[in-house]
């Protein structure tokens, strides 16, 4: 949907012109408030990840909070270019500390460090074991899965100011999957191998929450890397805190840009920075770091983890809904699925099957609220992790009711701007020499930057 039409607003926009605006301003609103989420959330790991050094917490939690809030607001105040400069670096550094510790795990499982004392292998596996605690326990993995999980989909956001979009949006969702595999899977799938999810450490530790990484490096003796492992976990969570800022105050914007919320919150600079709802996101998403200073960091990480993924539902939810209307209203209008620039060959049974599978979610994180881990449920303990729910029907009907809006007829969906796109392809085509010819060398280094950079 983004490649055939990439404009402003991103799937809020797709969701309110291919389903209807009560139900675009409902998911626009959820995707923002999920992002203001994650500026504490992420916040509150950068606390927590400074307390694996002692010598840190001489200095009171207020004034890290504020330093690190600081630093978010100036990486995005200085416009799009330094933004991008600032991720692009941040990536590189990320994905060569992911490699070194998948490196490192994969020789400690396999008996190449002394302390482990022989192959580790599947040993945890089997004692305490895996899958613990039952459905509960499978729960509680995804939520937390779909908080690392999500983001993904604000790639359709920044469509509109990406340049030549239909092409960048497309070769930075393409490596999506095997970054997914590679970055997540393997690592966890190892990490699991070596450390015991009833490790000490892993329950009770100070310092980056926990850090099953951290801790595996430490199992093996070899701190100095342990330090080292810290310290990328420190750029990757201020990383993610400039990234959710940008994204909650594109989104804002997008809302208002697209006249479902006031255009007051859309008003941008000279340079398109959103000057309005900049500030807003950031005091907002600001202001609840600062219950960390409570001393219940790992709490309140946890209150904020599950919020953001129980919106990632949602929003999922609209994508999958939306797109199914696309295809709708593209047969309506005698338009051809297969020509699109970028296509899924398995639609729309893969997006009816995704459908499933969040409803499936949706009710274990339900389950979950209701009956929680160690304590009997509560009003408090269930919409301290699934108030996104409600919240997002809330908008829904509200808007819906309010505004009188309507669901949008498949033959009235319009197209027209993506011919304008056509068109630009078409005249860049006739004007590119596709005739380049690349080295061996050349090509592998393209190919190892599009992997990890996009």
């Amino acid at each position: 949907m983004t490649t055939y039409k990439p404009v402003h607003g991103g799937f809020i926009r797709q969701c309110a012109e291919y389903v209807e605006p009560a139900f675009g301003f409902a998911v626009g609103i959820n995707f923002w408030f999920s992002w203001v989420i994650c500026i504490p959330a992420e916040i509150t790991a950068a606390v927590s990840v400074l307390e694996f050094w002692p010598e840190t917490t001489s200095v009171p939690l207020a004034a890290y909070i504020t330093i690190f809030l600081v630093a978010i607001t100036l990486a995005n105040v200085f416009g799009v270019r330094l933004y991008g400069h600032v991720e692009y670096v941040m990536s590189f550094i990320k994905c060569l500390a992911i490699f070194a510790v998948i490196f490192f795990m994969f020789i400690m499982t396999s008996g190449g460090i002394p302390a482990t004392n022989g192959p580790i292998e599947f040993r945890y596996w089997k004692n305490p074991g895996a899958f613990n605690n039952g459905i509960k326990g499978i729960a509680k993995a995804f939520v937390q899965a779909l908080f690392s999980f999500g983001g993904g989909e604000h790639i359709a956001i920044i469509a509109g100011e990406a340049k030549e979009p239909r092409k960048t949006v497309r070769n930075a969702v393409n490596p999506i999957f095997w970054r997914m595999a590679t970055f997540f899977v393997v690592n966890i799938w190892l990490v699991g191998m070596c450390v015991p999810y009833d490790d000490e450490d892993l329950i009770n530790g100070s310092g980056t929450l926990g850090s099953p990484f951290v801790i595996a490096i430490e199992r093996a003796g070899v701190m100095w890397f342990a330090h080292v492992t810290n310290g990328f976990i420190f750029l990757t969570v201020i990383s993610c805190g400039i990234t959710s800022a940008y994204i909650a105050s594109r989104s804002l914007a997008a809302l208002a840009d697209l006249s479902i919320i006031h255009p007051f919150f859309g008003r941008k600079d000279t340079v398109g920075r959103p000057y309005v709802s900049l500030p807003i996101s950031i005091v907002l998403g600001g202001g609840l770091c600062y219950l960390n200073c409570s001393n219940q960091g790992a709490v309140v990480y946890g209150w904020f983890s599950d919020l953001v993924g129980i919106s990632t539902l949602f929003q999922w939810a609209g994508i999958f809904i939306s797109h199914i209307r696309f295809r709708r209203g593209l047969k309506a209008q005698g338009m051809d699925y297969h020509s699109l620039p970028f296509r899924d060959f398995v639609a729309p049974y893969a997006q009816y099957l995704a459908l499933v599978v969040v409803v499936f979610i949706a009710g274990c994180e339900f389950y979950l609220a209701c009956f929680p881990f160690g304590e009997k449920g509560s009003v408090k303990s269930f919409f301290s992790s699934y108030i996104a729910a409600p919240l997002f029907f809330l908008d829904y009907f509200t808007y819906k009711f309010y505004f009188k809006s309507k669901f949008v007829r498949a033959s009235e969906m319009d197209f027209k701007e993506a011919f304008a796109f056509d068109e630009e392809d078409r005249l860049r085509a006739a004007m590119t020499d596709r005739n380049e010819q690349d080295g061996p060398k050349s090509k592998l280094m393209k190919r190892l930057k599009y992997f990890t950079l996009g």
